[in-house]
């Protein structure tokens, strides 16, 4: 547990720097227009394709939701807000740890899975595929079988999926919940 609040502590006090004003000093300097490191990296880059804003529909292309993501802190972080069409509302935070190698995300919501309800994820190191499989931060107690995962891959067509599963037989077989196609929103008349 303590590595999550390292790693959210992390963020926090990298948004500070990044916030804060210059030095006395620093002020005559010239600025070169370097490319941020992270921007330049494909760790960080992974989930890229995400950034935009979006009408999410269901698996009958019913508009199920709007969801708008950011690249933040230079391209080192991505934040997703989700407004559903009930009230649900929900929000990310994500960024590849290079301490872990891996992809970490808090997610908060107001629904999910209960009211008020935090998940911690990080990258399934077993997933190849396009975007990033997010697993629970923590491994479930020794000989619970459930399981969830969130994947977020591209599609074509400037399109993104999230697809939502869960396995009650410790991974073994996955039960789709949910697949929330991504389509880009055109500006509002």
């Amino acid at each position: 547990m303590n590595m999550s609040f390292s790693w959210l502590g992390a963020i926090a006090v990298a948004a500070s720097v990044a916030s804060a004003p210059l030095h006395h000093n620093d002020a005559g300097r010239p600025r070169t227009a370097a490319a941020p490191p992270c921007a330049t990296d494909s760790n960080y880059q992974r989930l890229a394709f995400w950034v935009g804003d979006w009408e999410v529909v269901d698996s009958t292309g019913a508009h199920y939701a709007t969801q708008r993501v950011r690249a933040v802190i230079d391209a080192c972080a991505i934040t997703a807000e989700w407004t559903g069409r009930v009230g649900d509302k929900g929000m990310n935070l994500s960024s590849f740890d290079g301490k872990t190698g891996e992809w970490r995300q808090m997610y908060v919501s107001n629904q999910v899975p209960a009211p008020l309800g935090v998940s911690l994820r990080r990258s399934d190191p077993s997933y190849s595929g396009p975007g990033v499989r997010f697993i629970p931060l923590l491994d479930p107690p020794a000989g619970g079988l459930a399981r969830t995962r969130v994947t977020i891959m591209p599609l074509s067509d400037h399109r993104a999926l999230q697809r939502f599963e869960d396995s009650k037989d410790g991974g073994k077989t996955w039960h789709l919940v949910f697949d929330a196609e991504h389509r880009q929103r055109t500006a509002d008349p």
